[in-house]
């Protein structure tokens, strides 16, 4: 089960998980025990309209990070959502990304970041039950795994920093050869029309 890549959707999509998320942990200790929403309420909750909210959804429900139910209330059929395990998975991520950096940065591919961010969450709740008392292997386990991700990130932003490079080294040689070939365009330009003068 993997995290959801935020670069594959548009901005504000991490916003309807989050809304979901925290509607779901409110409601969980109330006696209804309602773990869904209405498109509208999350409208209202997001800086999203109607629309757009729309739009993300059907992106979301399409790849299973929420799920969608149709409901009847008051002789209408409404529909609601709610986030499934690799929805929660998702929204608990960014949810910590927050927490940690205040925002979700766009520098580095999102992904990446709430993957290292879920993996440090799951750590430190398995610290906090007591698990890593009992086994402190999980904990060293936890720790690699989080300082591959690490070692993973790294490598890919090099790749891409070296790919850039080679592009923009590529592009700069092709500038080069169009500006030589205008300074002998011009230079036989400039001897002709002397010339004729």
């Amino acid at each position: 089960m993997s995290v959801i890549d935020l670069d594959e959707y548009p901005d504000g999509t991490e916003e309807i998980l989050m809304v979901l998320w925290e509607y779901e942990q409110k409601r969980r200790d109330d006696e209804l025990q309602n773990e869904w929403m209405k498109r509208r309420m999350l409208a209202s909750r997001t800086s999203l309209n109607k629309q757009q909210v729309r739009y993300r959804l059907k992106q979301l429900v399409e790849d299973d990070y929420v799920t969608q139910d149709i409901i009847p209330e008051y002789n209408q059929r409404v529909t609601t959502y709610a986030l499934p395990p690799k929805g929660k998975k998702s929204a608990k991520a960014i949810g910590e990304v927050k927490d940690v950096l205040g925002e979700i940065p766009e520098e580095f591919e999102k992904q990446d970041i709430l993957m290292l961010t879920y993996e440090l969450a799951t750590a430190r709740a398995e610290a906090e039950i007591g698990r890593a008392n009992a086994d402190s292997s999980i904990v060293m386990q936890r720790l690699n795994q989080i300082d591959e991700r690490i070692d993973e990130i790294n490598k890919d932003t090099n790749n891409q920093k070296n790919q850039n490079n080679i592009d923009l080294e590529n592009r700069i040689t092709k500038l080069e050869a169009s500006f030589d070939q205008f300074e002998e365009d011009f230079h036989d330009l400039f001897i002709k029309v002397h010339e004729e003068i």
